[in-house]
């Protein structure tokens, strides 16, 4: 069997960074921080040159961390996605199997009782012996 390609520790640190900073940014808190600082030159107006320059500067590197992190992200369950489908497609291989199975049983379980049933009718459909003769003594 293959083994799989081993990824270097710069790879492992990158997916590290892209999966946390896309989570952190993606989190509700991070929302209100940035709300927060767009809003400073409302009450800070001498500013509003500067804050500009980091929220363009912030956007700029945010961006490609987001889309790679959300890249991995959907890398993972497209993988959890793969793995379920190969589990279920085993669980339904199995049930047909076992479903065969119940089905030949019945069959034969049905086939018994049919000839069971002509039996007893073919016992119940014989002639009654009315010798009276065997009953003397």
């Amino acid at each position: 069997m293959k083994e799989p390609p081993r990824e270097s520790f710069i790879a492992k640190l990158n997916d590290v960074l892209a999966m946390r900073i896309t989570m952190l940014v993606g989190s509700i808190w991070a929302f209100y921080a940035f709300v927060i600082f767009g809003l400073t030159p409302v009450l800070w107006p001498e500013y509003e040159t500067q804050i500009l320059y980091w929220s363009n500067f912030l956007q700029l590197v945010f961006l490609p961390v987001i889309t790679v992190g959300t890249a991995m992200l959907n890398r993972d369950s497209e993988k959890r996605a793969k793995e379920d489908h190969k589990t279920i497609r085993r669980e339904f291989d199995l049930l047909k199997e076992v479903n065969g199975s119940h089905r030949a049983a019945l069959a034969e379980i049905t086939e018994g009782i049919r000839e069971l049933v002509g039996r007893s009718r073919a016992v119940t459909a014989a002639p009654v012996s009315t010798d009276d003769g065997a009953l003397k003594g």
